[in-house]
């Protein structure tokens, strides 16, 4: 409609200054000079004017129309925003807390009436996300440095706190000619007679116990020696799983695995000793974009519910 306008008043401008004569047929009319003066004035200011106006219709018609586009855009935003709230915050836990988040997560729904979401895996895999703005409101991680970084570049509420020590564990199924301790005695003998034959730890480049299980090996000295038997799990989920159906002889375990891979196939699981590697702090923390249910789930995680929960299933629990 703007164009339309416009067209109009340029093609008058043109007849009224340029002498073009327009494409619209007139009818002509012998009208005396002085008149024909008087006229040619008259069409020039008329032109002035309508281009004038013009100008600013069209200017107020493109102010309208970026108005209602700025309109429609904030609508989508709010909308966009009303159906976030209207969905439970997500949290990012280590899957070692697979087997007991549920209870956890049950209680904490029971108790407050609201809703999270708990999604499980490599405690790596999510601190990449979380860098990449994934919409986490919480992140429980097997490894205590990850959540170091994420304080360090600012994207916490806060320096986090301890929730637990993880604790790696030496499964034996049922029916394996390996003997079950915690020194891992066994392993360098069963490697030389040839009883082991596949042995299943997970993922050391992005699995907390991964890393604690290459340190039990590369102490024991067997590590370049079990290279070809290794099955790797990607996570401590997946490597109970191999453990409990895949066809090796033992396995290096998050210890909070030990009950499920005891009814699924039996067998013998033992902590693995101190000793054998390092002590592996969980810490959890919020992210800059947790909302008033996060903190509560949060509060929920350090009380004495949850804590009693996390020693049940062999965690270390903190002393406070």
């Amino acid at each position: 409609m703007p164009g339309i306008i416009a067209w109009a008043v340029v093609k008058l401008y043109l007849r009224c200054f340029v002498n073009i004569p327009s494409t619209i047929h007139v009818k002509t009319v012998h009208v005396p000079p002085t008149n024909m003066k008087k006229n040619l004035f008259k069409q020039r200011r008329t032109a002035l004017k309508m281009l004038a106006a013009s100008g600013v219709w069209m200017a107020a018609a493109s102010a309208g129309v970026a108005w209602a586009q700025k309109k429609k855009a904030e609508k989508k935003t709010a909308a966009a925003k009303e159906e976030k709230k209207s969905e439970p915050p997500t949290i990012a836990a280590s899957s070692d807390l697979q087997p007991l988040l549920t209870e956890i997560v049950g209680g904490f729904e029971a108790e407050t009436r609201v809703k999270v979401r708990v999604v499980l895996g490599a405690a790596s895999y999510f601190y990449q996300q979380i860098l990449e703005d994934a919409s986490f409101e919480m992140f429980m991680s097997s490894d205590e440095a990850l959540v170091t970084r994420l304080v360090d570049v600012g994207m916490t509420e806060g320096r986090g706190d301890v929730y637990a020590t993880g604790r790696l564990a030496f499964y034996v199924p049922s029916g394996s000619p390996l003997k079950a301790d915690n020194f891992l005695g066994d392993i360098r003998p069963a490697l030389r007679d040839g009883r082991l034959q596949r042995f299943t730890i997970a993922n050391p480049e992005t699995d907390s116990y991964g890393r604690l299980a290459e340190e039990v090996l590369r102490r024991k000295r067997v590590w370049e020696e079990m290279q070809p038997l290794l099955t790797i799990g990607s996570d401590v989920v997946q490597t109970a799983q191999i453990a409990a159906h895949g066809e090796v002889q033992g396995g290096l375990v998050a210890y909070s695995q030990a009950s499920q891979l005891m009814v699924a196939r039996g067998g013998k699981c033992v902590l693995v000793s101190d000793t054998l590697c390092s002590p592996l702090k969980e810490r959890m923390v919020l992210l800059r974009n947790a909302g008033d249910i996060t903190h509560r789930f949060y509060q929920y995680m350090l009380g004495d519910k949850a804590r009693a929960t996390l020693k049940r299933y062999g965690f270390l629990i903190p002393a406070g």
